[in-house]
C-alpha cells in the first residue's frame, strides 16, 4: 500500500500548534483540548487563540486547568475521515503530559485504519513532524517506508525550549521547588529538553544569550555536515528572542538548515511554559 495524499489523512491534537499553511492543509484535521478560566472553557485554538490567551494568563492569579479531548470527539473525526480516506495516522502530545494519547487509543479500538501515535513531543515539534509526514504524502511513500519513518523521527528528533520564567513550569507541577528557586534566585537559564516524551534540563547556563548559544551548539553537535536538517521553531509570543534563535542556527556555516515550521505556542502548553518561552526542534535526513 502506497501512504499518499488520496488515501491518508493526519489528526492531531491543538498542542501541535500548527503555523497556519498545516493547520489549513486539506489532509490534517485538528482536535482541540480545552482551557479553563475558572468556569469558563474554551477551545484551545478555536474558541481563544494565543494572544487573547497570554493577556489573561498575565492578569489571571491562578493557573488556568486543561483537559484532554474525549474520545468521543476523536471518534466522530475518525468515522468522519474514514469515509474519504483508506488511513488515518492520529499525532498526539506525549503521553507523560496528558491522557490525550489514552482517548484517542480509545477511539482508534472502534474505527479500522486509524494508528495513534505517541509523538513524545509537544508544539513546535508536533508540528515538525507533522510536515516530515506530509513530505512523504507529497511523493508516495510505501507503508513499511512510512512506519519506520515514523520510529525513526520519535528516535532521532530533538526537541529544546528555553522558558522566560519558571514560575509556570512550576505552578504547573512540571519541575520542583528547588529548580524553580535556583532558578529566579540566580538568573540560571535552564535550556530544557523533551526525551522519551518527559521535560528534562538539558544545560543550565547564566543569562539568555549564553542559552541561545547552547540550543545552537546542540544542533550542531547532533548533526553532521552534508545532510539536511529539517527546523521547526516555536514561540510564545515572543519574536525578538525567536529572531536571536533564528540568526544563530540559520548562520551555521558548515549545516544545510532548511526551516519548516514556525509555530505559536497556544494555550494548552502556554498555560505551563508561560508567555515568552522559545523552542527549536530538528531531525536530520
Amino acid at each position: 500500500m502506497i501512504i499518499n495524499r488520496d488515501t491518508t489523512a493526519i489528526v492531531v491534537d491543538s498542542t501541535a500548534d500548527l503555523p497556519e499553511h498545516l493547520a489549513n492543509d486539506p489532509n490534517i484535521s485538528m482536535v482541540p483540548l480545552t482551557v479553563y478560566f475558572g468556569e469558563e472553557a474554551y477551545l484551545d485554538w478555536v474558541e481563544l487563540k494565543p494572544e487573547e490567551f497570554y493577556q489573561r494568563l498575565k492578569a489571571t492569579p491562578s493557573l488556568p486547568r486543561t483537559s484532554q479531548p474525549s474520545a468521543g470527539a476523536f471518534l466522530e473525526r475518525y468515522k468522519a475521515l474514514r469515509e474519504r480516506f483508506e488511513r488515518i495516522y492520529s499525532v498526539h502530545l506525549s503521553s507523560k503530559f496528558s491522557g490525550t494519547c489514552a482517548s484517542a487509543e480509545v477511539a482508534q479500538s472502534q474505527v479500522d485504519g486509524v494508528r495513534v501515535v505517541d509523538s513524545e513531543l509537544a508544539t513546535g515539534g508536533i508540528a515538525l513532524f507533522v510536515d516530515r509526514l506530509l513530505d512523504r504524502l507529497d511523493r508516495g511513500t510505501p507503508e513499511e517506508e512510512f512506519e519506520a519513518y515514523i520510529e525513526r523521527f520519535r528516535r532521532e528528533k530533538i526537541f529544546y525550549f528555553l522558558p522566560t520564567t519558571l514560575d509556570y513550569l512550576y505552578k504547573g507541577g512540571r519541575i520542583g521547588r528547588a529548580s524553580h528557586l535556583v532558578g529566579t534566585m540566580l538568573n540560571v537559564k535552564p535550556v530544557l529538553a523533551i526525551e522519551g516524551g518527559v521535560i528534562d534540563v538539558y544545560r543550565k547556563v547564566r543569562g539568555l544569550s549564553q542559552a541561545l548559544q547552547v540550543m545552537r551548539d546542540g544542533l550542531v553537535e547532533n548533526t553532521v555536515p552534508g545532510k539536511t536538517t529539517y527546523v521547526g521553531y516555536a514561540h510564545a509570543l515572543n519574536e525578538p528572542v525567536l529572531a536571536q534563535l533564528r540568526e544563530l542556527v540559520e548562520s551555521i556555516p558548515d549545516r544545510d538548515i532548511q526551516v519548516r515550521t514556525v509555530s505559536i505556542v497556544g494555550s494548552v502548553i502556554g498555560t505551563y511554559v508561560g508567555p515568552g518561552a522559545v523552542s527549536l526542534s530538528f531531525i536530520q535526513e
